[in-house]
């Protein structure tokens, strides 16, 4: 029962098996250049599926081949190529990207960057990360080092990836945004340019890739800024569960800690358990501190809890020991997932309530929606909010207390459409600036769908719109890379 709870509904990575030269090349594509001849695969490679699964399988994208680039300079040949044919391409980094706006490629080329799964701290502590690595590379090796970065919860989502939308994390009241501490990139444009952005170089690219940076090319390998390890690395966490009785409590404590101190951050879990006929409630709380400092917070929710298990750990075993220890259950690939998200200022009590027992009611009456959920991310905001609104892309600051997640999950058609129904309906309902605490809407694009204004993905200022659209239609003039929420090129077309 515990280890359900973990829903972990941002994971996501096919897991890649290393490629070998016996594998390669068997059924190559005859018209790519001749450099890259043991790169490409057709659908009768013995590794195609396990190099082509996503995390999850609604709306998805297809392909009818792979390029498996080994350096940038094979990336550049291959785009170069790629953008001279009609071919559609799509590169993934770990596979976690759900948005059904990537069902636009269809038999189309994947880039998978596994190759590029390297990540390694500098003399100067900043770590240099490749494109293929996931969140829990970036945190082993920054750990190794005795170092940390924010990243996010789910340990199999790619890195990069994610830091292009932003990146939300349990540091980031420390830390700030995985994207706030990127200093250097280096990509390949559409016709296979290869250059290095940073405040130094191409400093307008570096700001729109920090919150929009899907739009603008492929990234082979990144630099982030480091820090010295919190508290030495050791990290509290505790973990409760609670029926519906108490779930007003657990909220009006929630909130009342808004904003949260600086090292603390709350995830709390919610789906109906059909077998059992119950509502299931987990709460997970981490403290980036020592335990008695931690006890502090948990204190204000255990009373109420079920159940009561907490743990002292070091940062890099965090994810195996929160939420039960049952994160990486949530990293399965090749599920359906069709989940929507809204920010809130704090949870409405009422509101909130209503939804989750929205959720109970839609689960009895749709039992194949019953992997549906709900998720709420509750993180520290201060180093997020320390930096200027237009200090890069990213465009909810201020507007980034909680993030909820409405998951519907199913396991046949009619359940898909309930859960899709039920998803969209409430994500709308939260619109509301009644129900949201914000006067604009503001949906996190890593975790958006494909129905959400984009002004509610990149913000509503017309400063930021036109000079997104600017970056767009200077780097991306062709609008190859629009298969992810993609940022209209002529100002005018914002919605």
């Amino acid at each position: 029962m515990a280890a359900a709870l973990a829903l972990a509904l941002l994971a996501g990575s096919a897991v890649a098996a290393p490629t070998t030269n016996s594998l390669r090349c068997r059924n190559a594509t005859t018209d790519w250049p001749q450099s890259l001849t043991g790169k490409i695969f057709d659908n009768s490679w013995l590794n195609f599926v396990n190099a082509t699964t996503r995390w999850s399988t609604h709306m998805a994208p297809t392909f009818n081949e792979v390029f498996l680039p080994e350096t940038i300079e094979d990336l550049s040949v291959g785009l170069s190529f790629l953008s001279t044919t009609d071919r559609q391409w799509l590169a993934m980094s770990g596979g976690h990207g759900y948005s059904p706006t990537l069902a636009q490629v269809q038999n189309g080329t994947l880039i998978n960057m596994r190759n590029f799964q390297y990540s390694f701290v500098n003399d100067d502590f900043t770590m240099t990360v490749g494109s293929g690595s996931k969140f829990r590379d970036m945190v082993n090796t920054a750990f190794a080092a005795g170092r940390e970065v924010n990243v996010g919860n789910c340990p199999c989502v790619g890195g990069l990836g994610a830091t292009l939308g932003g990146g939300l994390g349990r540091l980031q009241g420390i830390r700030g945004l995985t994207s706030d501490a990127l200093s250097a990139v280096r990509m390949v444009l559409w016709n296979g340019t290869i250059i290095e952005a940073s405040e130094e170089s191409h400093p307008d690219l570096f700001w729109g890739l920090r919150g929009a940076g899907q739009n603008f090319g492929i990234i082979a390998e990144a630099d982030y800024t480091t820090w010295p390890l919190t508290n030495g690395g050791m990290h509290y966490t505790a973990d409760m569960l609670y029926d519906r009785a108490n779930l007003s409590i657990l909220i009006e404590t929630s909130n009342s800690l808004l904003p949260l101190d600086p090292r603390l951050a709350l995830q709390h879990s919610y789906f109906y358990d059909t077998t059992a006929e119950r509502l299931m409630i987990g709460l997970n709380v981490i403290y980036a501190g020592p335990m008695e400092e931690g006890q502090v917070y948990s204190a204000m929710f255990r009373p109420h809890s079920q159940l009561f298990v907490e743990q002292q750990v070091p940062w890099a075993q965090l994810n195996d020991a929160a939420m039960f220890g049952s994160i990486a259950n949530g990293c399965t690939p090749g599920e359906p997932t069709n989940q929507r998200n809204i920010m809130t200022r704090d949870l409405h009590p009422e509101h909130f309530l209503e939804l989750v027992d929205s959720l109970v009611d839609m689960v009895r009456a749709n039992p194949t929606a019953n992997s549906s959920a709900i998720m709420v991310e509750t993180f520290p905001v201060q180093a997020v909010d320390s930096r200027p609104t237009d200090y890069t892309a990213f465009p909810h600051r201020g507007a980034f207390d909680n993030a909820i997640v409405i998951h519907g999950g199913y396991l046949d058609e009619a359940g898909d459409v309930a859960s899709n129904a039920w998803a969209s309906e409430w994500r709308d309902r939260f619109y509301a600036p009644d129900w949201s605490g914000y006067e604009g809407i503001h949906v996190y694009q890593n975790y958006a769908n494909e129905d959400e204004p984009l002004s509610a993905l990149y913000g509503a200022e017309p400063w930021r719109q036109e000079r997104l659209s600017a970056l767009k239609a200077s780097y991306d003039p062709h609008n190859l890379f629009s298969n992810w929420h993609a940022i209209p090129s002529n100002a005018d077309d914002w919605e």
